[in-house]
């Protein structure tokens, strides 16, 4: 700060306070591109987002979603799936390592 109390861009601690604010800034930028509206306290995904989570492929998605194996909304033409539902469907086929009798 200079003389007169006058605070100018040049100040140290001016400088200082501009990169903390750009910072903070890019953070909120990157939670706003990749941050989801919640709605009754759940996320819901498209086709899209699904698939590209669980590294699927449209069409294997696509006969899950027709043969039962994850459940969905249709609204018109849009299909949106609850993260909840994709967290239990994979619960439900979860199959775990046995250990062998002699690993006990």
């Amino acid at each position: 700060m200079n003389e007169n109390g006058i605070i100018t861009q040049q100040d140290p601690q001016m400088q200082m306070f501009a990169q903390l604010m750009e910072c903070i800034l890019k953070r909120l930028e990157r939670y706003c591109a990749t941050s989801r509206p919640i709605l009754d306290g759940e996320v819901y995904l498209t086709g899209e987002e699904v698939c590209k989570q669980l590294r699927l492929s449209t069409r294997t998605f696509q006969e899950y979603r027709n043969n039962g194996t994850i459940a969905y909304y249709k609204i018109g033409g849009k299909i949106l799936y609850r993260q909840g539902d994709i967290q239990t469907m994979l619960e439900k086929h979860y199959y775990p390592i046995s250990k062998k009798p002699w690993q006990l």
